[in-house]
């Protein structure tokens, strides 16, 4: 009739309880009652209607136990099952692992109740972003929800291949159409998520099927008929010289990956004169990609868009030859700065090196020059061919023009 000791009892930490769901719930408080003769555990959240629990315990060193007024200890508890009374869903969907192998980018998601996830109202794929570190652009084509697996895949643009390192981010849509559990508790947003690549690199994966690259500038025609105007229009013509990107060897129109996971359109002018090509040009773009940059970027410079990687043949060997990139301001872009042979990264855009920015009604234009063959073309051949990767960046106005550091390499003007 003494009941439990309320006095020397157990703490918290002699307890576990633990949810077949994966979730984690913790101890924080115990309260014993010695006349009912029981002992309550304050959890950190709440069990959820329909979710399986159990509780251990283990009897602690020394006099404060699990005992009754008499001081006889109670026995150690493994896994005991728990009755659950609660009548509601108040736990969020939260992710366990996010994982891409090829073009299928999977989230799996613990979720207390074993309704799972809502498949009726799953958000669309404009509610997630994948960005590669070093890759070209991904899009995420569909979203499929299974609501009894807890996991929503991404159907993605293209394959991502072996060892790319790969991220995801997760924005709540304003709404019902969320990603949600089957209660309506609102899965949290993603930020750059890291996400496990199991694309196996014995096999890799399958490429995308080539699409028509009708003026051989190394971008499929219907990529370049995604290039963004000056007036802001979707229309293929990224130089608004009126005719078609995907017409013109000496244009290129790609779709980049920026910083803050979306995605923009630019477009590269070889042989231009202020953004138009010149009408007896004999130019060519043989490859215009996405670069991540390397690791010696000066850490003041910002590269939102990271770096531009073209080729470029020319008509005349050891020619200079003039180009245009059209960038989105939204980047702040405020060169485009490319590293010379001594490891110095320079604006090429600069007056002291013959280059100019403009802006194009919602474009801003970069102009630059290379010497096929001079410092700045990477191949370092006077072959006919230029080989530049550069980047459309930011620089500290209150850096630029400063003096370089002798014992430093990397610097820049």
């Amino acid at each position: 009739s003494l009941g439990l000791d309320a006095i020397h009892t157990a703490s918290a930490t002699d307890f576990a309880v633990n949810s077949a769901s994966g979730l984690a719930i913790r101890v924080n408080s115990l309260t014993v009652d010695a006349t009912t003769k029981t002992v309550t555990l304050h959890l950190d959240r709440d069990v959820d209607s329909g979710e399986a629990v159990n509780v251990s315990y283990t009897k602690p060193a020394g006099d404060n136990v699990l005992q009754d007024a008499a001081g006889n200890d109670a026995g150690n508890l493994t896994k005991q099952l728990v009755t659950n009374n609660s009548a509601a869903d108040h736990t969020a969907p939260v992710l366990g692992t996010a994982t891409v192998n090829g073009h299928d980018l999977v989230l799996s998601y613990t979720e207390a109740s074993s309704l799972g996830l809502n498949q009726a109202h799953a958000p669309g794929a404009a509610a997630f972003a994948v960005r590669s570190t070093h890759g070209p652009a991904i899009g995420v084509d569909s979203v499929a929800v299974d609501a009894t697996a807890k996991t929503v895949t991404l159907h993605l643009s293209r394959d991502v291949n072996s060892g790319e390192v790969v991220n995801v981010s997760y924005t709540k849509p304003a709404g019902n159409d969320v990603l949600e559990d089957a209660a309506g508790n609102d899965a949290a947003n993603l930020s750059n998520r890291t996400v496990d690549n199991l694309t196996p690199a014995s096999a890799p994966a399958a490429p995308s099927p080539r699409l028509p690259d009708t003026d051989n500038d190394s971008v499929p025609g219907a990529e370049e008929n995604q290039a963004i105007d000056p007036a802001g229009a979707v229309n293929g013509d990224g130089n608004a010289d009126g005719i078609a990107d995907s017409t013109q060897s000496a244009v290129g129109s790609i779709s980049v990956a920026t910083s803050s996971s979306s995605s923009t359109s630019i477009t590269l002018v070889a042989d231009s004169q202020d953004g138009d090509v010149s009408a007896d040009s004999a130019a060519c773009i043989t490859s215009l990609e996405q670069k991540a940059p390397p690791a010696d970027l000066p850490r003041a410079l910002e590269t939102p868009i990271e770096l531009t990687s073209f080729r470029a043949t020319l008509e005349t060997v050891g020619s200079s030859e003039t180009f245009s990139l059209f960038v989105d301001p939204a980047t702040q872009s405020n060169g485009y700065w490319v590293e010379d042979r001594t490891g110095t990264w320079v604006n090429l855009t600069s007056v002291p090196y013959g280059g100019k920015m403009a802006t194009e009604g919602e474009r801003l234009r970069l102009d630059f020059q290379i010497t096929d063959g001079g410092q700045f073309d990477a191949d370092g051949k006077a072959d006919g061919v230029i080989t530049a990767p550069g980047a459309a960046g930011h620089m500290p106005l209150s850096i630029v023009g400063q003096a370089p550091d002798p014992g430093h390499d990397g610097f820049w003007l």
